[in-house]
């Protein structure tokens, strides 16, 4: 590690600055002011960082004379450079064999930076924050950084949005054809990559019915290339239901997406309100969607919801599935009787979580339509599906 690194690199619980108040420094870094930081992990299972941007020029690559090195194949030895103009920061790639990537795209000559920016050097991403973004949290462990940096960050995510879709598909039992695909959201904002911590951060910010809209109009926006006959399965969350403001954002997702057929789904442990729930199938007629309710069994089985206002699909939690190849007589019964509940009510009976072919006869066998699981295929991002032209 060369001269400028071993200042640089210090561990993120700590957030010193790389020089004391008593420290010299020399040359051009002498009048320096520290205004921007990296964060992130300079390989694999590392340890999260936080590097100042102080001294120019601020180069980043695999080779050890970098200001920054990182010790992965897809960073070229010298492979871009970060650039202070008074207040603000650029970054240049050094035709780079893999490429710097902005937020996701490719950057051609030099880009400026804001608060909050992804940046990958081939494979390899850090974020971007100015130094005294980092005050706020400065006294935080090691283990919690990904917390901290997640709340610092969540403006910037919801605003931009750092949302990414996946799809996972839903297929026809009997054929196993898609007919639709669920959107499933992720991010590559440090600890806001899954829906779990991105909603759990969400929360500790009152902020969960605007992330799940943001959700619902970022998948709507990606799926456009997975074919117009495909169906678009839309999240809710709890916090929405009983809402008003979630009519408005229907309406608003309808005006977006005026030919797209679309489904969306509420979660049974959402359910506080049956007059409530009779206004968003109104809307939802009115506006051409789908209902589902998710999870169906995961808790309560709402068997009263689901007979006064039915879905147009019912989503068998996995608890109900796993298990049915080797389940008892009484069990499968049990799982019959309540396929036949809903058929009776025209709504059409989807199983969730099935990973074994075995599975899957046995829950086409029991009179379940639809299905959806590993077996037919995982969450991916939207070009992993998409029809060859």
């Amino acid at each position: 590690m060369n001269q400028h690194q071993q200042k640089l690199l210090t561990p993120v619980d700590s957030f010193a600055s790389p020089a004391s108040d008593g420290e010299q420094r020399s040359g051009a870094d002498a009048s320096a002011t520290i205004t921007w930081a990296l964060y992130g992990n300079l390989m694999d299972g590392g340890t999260l960082r936080k590097i100042p941007i102080s001294v120019q020029p601020f180069t980043v690559g695999r080779h050890q004379e970098n200001i920054v090195s990182v010790m992965d194949p897809t960073v070229s030895g010298c492979h871009a450079e970060l650039l202070l103009a008074g207040d603000q920061l650029l970054v240049r790639d050094c035709n780079s064999t893999n490429g710097t990537l902005l937020n996701g795209r490719k950057i051609q000559t030099v880009a400026g930076l804001r608060d909050g920016d992804i940046l990958h050097f081939g494979n390899v991403m850090f974020t971007v924050h100015p130094e005294n973004t980092f005050d706020e949290i400065a006294t935080v462990e090691s283990n919690s950084a990904a917390d901290a940096i997640a709340h610092v960050q969540f403006s910037t995510f919801l605003n931009r949005p750092g949302v990414e879709p996946w799809f996972q598909p839903i297929v026809r039992l009997d054929s196993q054809e898609h007919v639709g695909f669920e959107v499933l959201s992720r991010s590559q904002f440090i600890g806001l990559e899954t829906p779990a911590k991105m909603f759990r951060v969400a929360a500790q910010r009152t902020s969960e019915a605007a992330l799940s809209r943001v959700c619902r109009v970022e998948g709507m926006r990606l799926s456009e290339s997975l074919g117009e006959d495909m169906q678009i399965y839309l999240n809710t969350h709890p916090a929405e239901l009983n809402d008003q403001e979630l009519f408005t954002s229907l309406h608003d997702l309808r005006d977006r997406n005026p030919e797209r057929s679309i489904v969306l789904e509420v979660h049974e442990s959402g359910v506080t309100s049956v007059d409530f729930l009779k206004s968003l199938r109104d809307v939802l007629t009115e506006l051409d969607f789908g209902l589902a309710y998710d999870d169906f069994g995961a808790g309560q089985a709402r068997l009263a919801e689901l007979i006064e206002v039915p879905p147009d699909i019912l989503k068998f939690d996995v608890k109900l599935i796993q298990g049915l190849p080797t389940a008892s007589e009484a069990r499968r019964s049990t799982v019959a009787a309540l396929i036949r509940i809903v058929e009776d009510l025209d709504v059409v009976p989807l199983a969730e979580g099935i990973e074994t072919q075995k599975e899957s006869d046995i829950c086409r066998e029991l009179g379940f339509k639809l299905a959806q699981g590993y077996l037919f295929g995982r969450a991916e991002p939207p070009i992993s599906w998409q029809r060859p032209v």
